[in-house]
């Protein structure tokens, strides 16, 4: 699925609205969604720790943009979804904030898919939007792809997708998910990470031959799956 597009979408919600938005998003939407065309999410996930708490996010693959403008052009014009909205609001919005971005398979993600079928994959996943350097692009996804997601795999992670940020705020960023057991496993494998000798000579070659560090901020969120979508280890199958 190289040339597909990827739509990620993060909700910051209402303080005590998460309840509301699961049954919205896993009992009322899906057959809005299937009669305008809208694919099936991938996964759809709820916040467990990080800056959008109350957090809903879940992600969509397209074959092309054209056929999403179409689908949800359709979708925000149905008077059905508009009932359906004001009926379940009560009169005052479940989110208060939409970041949406569009995505596409990063050039270093082939080569760390998991191989064979892919199955559910539960416990603590991780969303990380990496900042990159905008000289150096292809670089930093090199690096990603040969020395820090290994090195995070070796450490128990399990690499469920990793994208280039196409659309949205803070490009350009590469887009990582991951699954860990659960938060204990993550926080070994971070501490880990952040004092390995070869990821800090790593960077260090990196600024020396670039003169600049190839990786900026990055925001994290740690999510759980929604019980009606569990993500899959091969996030493109």
């Amino acid at each position: 699925m190289i040339d597909d597009y990827y739509e990620l979408r993060i909700y910051q919600c209402a303080p005590g609205r998460l309840p509301d938005l699961h049954h919205r998003m896993g009992y009322e939407i899906p057959p809005l969604f299937e009669s305008h065309g809208i694919p099936t999410p991938l996964a759809y996930w709820e916040g467990y720790a990080g800056p959008y708490n109350p957090l809903y996010c879940y992600i969509l693959r397209w074959p092309d943009l054209d056929e999403r403008m179409r689908a949800f052009g359709k979708f925000y014009s149905d008077p059905l979804w508009a009932a359906q909205r004001d009926a379940s609001d009560c009169g005052s919005s479940m989110v208060e904030r939409i970041d949406l971005s569009i995505l596409r398979p990063a050039p270093c993600w082939e080569k760390l898919k998991v191989k064979g079928e892919p199955r559910p994959v539960g416990g603590l996943h991780e969303l990380r939007l990496q900042t990159l350097s905008t000289r150096n692009m292809g670089d930093a996804y090199q690096a990603l792809g040969e020395v820090d997601l290994p090195y995070l795999r070796d450490q128990g992670a399990e690499i469920l997708g990793v994208f280039t940020k196409w659309y949205g705020a803070g490009t350009p960023q590469a887009v990582i998910l991951l699954a860990w057991e659960g938060m204990e496993q993550r926080e070994a494998a971070m501490q880990a990470y952040d004092g390995a000798p070869e990821i800090i000579a790593k960077r260090q070659a990196e600024q020396t031959q670039f003169g600049e560090p190839l990786f900026g901020r990055s925001d994290v969120h740690l999510m759980i799956p929604a019980p009606y979508g569990v993500a899959k280890s091969n996030l493109s199958a």
